[in-house]
């Protein structure tokens, strides 16, 4: 890099230039570009020597100072600039200490809004002063440490990234004795069953309120034995939708669509996991006095014993 980038004094002195380098090498002086000019030497040396100089050389005139330590002695002598030069190490000394915002990154919207509720408990709500990052974590995983199992803070510029992973708790799920029961007329689809006497088979129709999966099994004796029920019964349903909307200005084949559009929402509105339209037929379509009507029969693949 060049020194002068850096600083460098100039010094204009009256010498000879052999009797001046006898004397640079005397006193180690690291000297650059040095040069005659109209019976006078001039040549640049670090500022760190100037003092040395100046006691040789009492008639030596130093004539500016170059590159950032120049600039930084030049701003030395004016007070304006000193308390601007203060005021601004005060201002990033305080905003580089300071957190003006928390991001919170994990997978569950319970633990990240018991890990914000954590921080205003302690005192950290941006913006707040940062006293470090390791003291944060570990109060806060002492705080956490029945609901969150693994936690990490890094600190990007003024704001902290909270990264996190929740407990994982089994849920233990209590096994009934209560009778799976059709909701309505149905054929039967399939059984999803884990616990209980299957009543019926694939195939079979059962009507409203029949008994699909009984909590009463006979032993090798005959002698009924109460079991627990767990599981879901499937079934096809048919249904019909029937929606209307008034006329409009745009060709039959949109409001056809828009109909069947809803019909579509209307009927799978109560659908539950694994419930699917598996046949849509079209009854009716027509318009009567500026009104489109439109039926259409459904039939459903969906849970018939789970109450809805």
């Amino acid at each position: 890099m060049n020194k002068k980038i850096i600083g460098l004094d100039e010094w204009v002195i009256h010498t000879s230039l052999t009797r001046f380098l006898q004397m640079a090498h005397r006193h180690d002086w690291v000297i650059y570009d040095v040069h005659e000019e109209h019976h006078q030497l001039r040549f640049y040396a670090s500022p760190f020597q100037r003092h040395d100089i100046e006691r040789v050389y009492e008639t030596a005139r130093l004539r500016r100072t170059t590159g950032a330590i120049g600039l930084f002695m030049r701003n030395l002598r004016r007070p304006s600039r000193v308390l601007a030069l203060l005021l601004s190490c005060l201002l990033w000394f305080g905003l580089s200490k300071t957190v003006f915002a928390v991001e919170i990154r994990g997978d569950k919207q319970e633990s990240e809004e018991l890990i914000r509720k954590t921080l205003v408990k302690m005192d950290k709500v941006p913006p707040f002063t940062d006293h470090g990052v390791k003291d944060v974590k570990a109060k806060l995983k002492k705080q956490l440490e029945n609901d969150i199992a693994w936690l990490e803070i890094v600190k990007k510029g003024s704001r902290y990234v909270i990264y996190y992973t929740p407990k994982e708790f089994a849920e233990i799920e209590e096994l009934s004795h209560k009778e799976l029961i059709a909701r309505k007329d149905a054929v039967i689809a399939g059984f999803d069953l884990q616990h209980g006497n299957k009543m019926f088979k694939i195939n079979d129709y059962v009507k409203k309120g029949d008994i699909l999966v009984s909590n009463i099994m006979p032993d090798s004796f005959q002698k009924p034995q109460e079991l627990y029920v767990k599981g879901k019964v499937y079934g096809y349903t048919w249904n019909q939708i029937d929606v209307t909307m008034p006329r409009s200005r745009l060709p039959k084949a949109f409001d056809f669509y828009q109909l069947l559009f809803e019909a579509r929402l209307k009927i799978s509105d109560n659908f539950l996991k694994g419930d699917r339209i598996q046949k849509e037929n079209i009854l009716q379509f027509e318009e009567d006095a500026g009104t489109i009507r439109l039926s259409v029969l459904y039939t459903v693949y969906e849970d018939i014993s789970t109450p809805r």
